[in-house]
């Protein structure tokens, strides 16, 4: 439940990166041996890793010497020496099947390099989508926590980018677990390079330095181009559902070219962007790896003018060296990968970790009591809102909504008309004490059970891109037999449109109901509200999109069915309100006048005047 769920994200971090990961750490139930048992088995790939490239020693030093004589006395490979198979022939040479057997086990090491590698991609798959759906699911519970206010101020495409972001933190262990990978992988190749030549490797170790100073300023300019990236990507996303979303209206004032030229000038700034990010990761590899050969070459050089002469084991020596170099610098190029993979991740859980901050989110707060019944009143007490601060639409409202009767509210637009229902539904939040249901204070009530005993229909209907059973079914927690849908359906004249649909009520009705007509959408949200059986039934223009004849019918269905429970209705068509016990108008946030529609029509004010500039338009329909 939303009460639940907002327990739940009580004592979350509220904005620091690492306390963020720790967090999805805990979410995703991550235990020491998700991440022990992948080091372990790539610390083992690593050992048959340096294992088959020191093998290049041996075979080194015999072209050197001609010979594997060296091997009978040699601690560390003399053992190879035992590997010769009993079978094999007298006549094949002993240094031939040496050389066999050390290719044998360059072959088998480097075998089970690759299994090992194979098994440890598997296990970590599917350990970090196990954390992705973990993760995700706890990112999109939270946004669901936040006010309407919040959504009210940011764009769609803007949330959804927020909580994709979620899986940069399984980027960053992902970049964590590599650097550990290849870090040892490079240790494990450096020993191998000493024991080749300590010079060389020394010249090595002199290099990386060296290189990290040079590329200081590229690490600055990723980490620039990575925040401006992670905005404009948010920017962009935000932008194309926005277009998206207001296909009606580009279409029917033909701005395509324009859409896609705002759109284009936004692809343009990622395209900057990615360019200057480009330019900078592209002077990263060269950089580093001729500045290593660099140092290789001369300190080769070097060591050759020094004993004044070149012998054949130079040359032995160098292949050996450029063969396990070449090995290190493809981890130390991965090492860079993951590393600019952090700089790049690290500004995107920035903004999820904003997510996990309480500051901005208008989070309407659940109570504890269960709204078990309605019997008296709802009564509002000197009600005043503001969306903007020092910007009221609603001050000091004082009015009684009685149980089991119709109360109007009428008024021009901009009122607050639709604002002073949002808050008896608390889709936002007012200052205790404000609204009261049966002498309670509102915000004592949960809300599951608060909604639960309301329906509500507004002029923008929100539908779902699913079948017309489960628009009608959504929300209800346990799923009517279709005799009761078809029912609600007719109730709400759209007998007619079911019969000609060929799928009936598993037809799919399209994305926010696009394939129904307005006055049909309007309808389908009535009928899925008087399913609910509601004790309090909200209408807010509920019924704009219709024509008088289907309205009063409408409207006869909606009296006939709520018979006894309480309806508040927002009515434009002043008619429509004819029969309401209460009208209460409202003008510039205030109530300025009450009472029976008969009352308000015989006194000269605002609603005589609204009257007025109605009639002959409407025909009065009951209530």
């Amino acid at each position: 439940t939303v009460s639940d769920m907002s327990r739940a994200h009580k004592q979350l971090p509220q904005g620091s990166v690492w306390a963020m990961a720790r967090h999805f750490w805990r979410v995703a139930q991550g235990k020491p041996a998700h991440v022990a048992i992948p080091a372990v088995v790539n610390l083992v790939a690593n050992v048959f890793d340096a294992a088959s490239l020191a093998l290049l020693i041996p075979i080194t030093k015999a072209v050197a010497t001609n010979s594997f004589d060296f091997l009978r006395d040699s601690r560390v490979f003399g053992s190879i020496v035992a590997l010769i198979p009993g079978w094999a022939p007298d006549s094949l040479p002993s240094d031939a099947l040496l050389f066999g057997v050390i290719v044998s086990l360059i072959v088998l090491a480097r075998l089970c390099k690759f299994t090992l590698l194979y098994l440890n991609t598997a296990y970590v798959v599917a350990r970090t989508e196990s954390y992705r759906v973990a993760i995700h699911r706890e990112t999109f519970s939270r946004v669901l926590t936040f006010g309407r206010r919040y959504f009210d101020r940011q764009a769609l495409g803007g949330v959804n980018t927020d909580i994709q972001w979620s899986n940069s933190a399984l980027h960053l262990l992902t970049a964590a677990e590599g650097l550990f990978r290849f870090v040892v992988g490079l240790i494990a190749k450096g020993a191998v390079m000493f024991a080749i030549s300590a010079p060389l490797f020394f010249a090595f170790l002199v290099a990386i330095p060296l290189v990290q100073w040079v590329l200081r300023s590229v690490h600055r300019t990723v980490r620039e181009t990575a925040k401006e990236a992670a905005s404009i990507q948010r920017r962009s996303r935000a932008q194309l559902l926005d277009i998206l979303a207001s296909i009606p209206l580009i279409k029917g004032y033909s701005q395509e070219e324009a859409a896609t030229d705002e759109y284009e000038e936004v692809l343009r700034e990622a395209e900057a962007a990615a360019v200057r990010k480009g330019r900078a990761t592209a002077l990263r590899y060269p950089i580093e790896e001729l500045t290593i050969l660099g140092l290789f070459i001369l300190t080769q050089g070097a060591l050759i003018a020094l004993r004044g002469d070149f012998e054949p084991t130079d040359i032995a020596t160098f292949t050996a060296f450029l063969i396990v170099l070449q090995q290190s610098l493809m981890d130390y190029k991965k090492i860079s990968q993951f590393s600019m993979t952090v700089l790049e991740e690290l500004p995107k859980l920035e903004v999820v970790a904003t997510l996990f901050s309480d500051d901005g989110k208008h989070t309407v707060s659940s109570g504890s009591a269960a709204l078990t019944k309605f019997d008296d009143a709802i009564t509002l007490h000197g009600l005043t809102f503001e969306y903007t601060e020092n910007k009221p639409v609603l001050h000091d409202i004082n009015a009684t909504i009685p149980a089991g009767r119709t109360t109007a509210i009428v008024g021009p637009s901009g009122a607050g008309k639709t604002t002073l229902v949002d808050l008896i539904a608390r889709f936002y939040d007012c200052a205790p004490g404000q609204i009261r249901i049966d002498g309670a204070d509102i915000h004592g009530f949960s809300l599951p059970s608060l909604h639960a005993r309301m329906g509500i229909v507004s002029q923008e209907v929100w539908l779902l891109n699913r079948t017309l059973r489960d628009n009608l079914v959504f929300g209800l927690e346990a799923t009517p037999p279709d005799e009761a849908l078809e029912s609600a359906m007719q109730d709400v004249e759209l007998g007619p449109l079911l019969e000609s649909l060929e799928d009936r009520l598993d037809t799919e009705i399209g994305d926010r109901g696009l394939r129904l007509s307005g006055g049909q959408r309007q309808r389908v949200a009535l009928a899925r509200a008087l399913l609910r059986e509601p004790d309090i039934l909200i209408l807010d223009e509920a019924t704009s999109a219709l024509d008088s004849r289907v309205e009063m019918r409408v409207a006869s269905a909606i009296a006939r069915r709520v018979s006894g429970h309480t309806l508040v209705v927002i009515a434009h068509r002043l008619s429509t309100i004819r029969d309401a016990d209460q009208v209460l108008v409202l003008d510039g946030g205030r109530i300025v006048q009450r009472g029976t529609w008969d009352d308000l029509a015989s006194v000269p004010g605002l609603f005589a005047d609204l009257l007025e500039a109605q009639s002959g338009e409407e025909t009065a329909l009951p209530l």
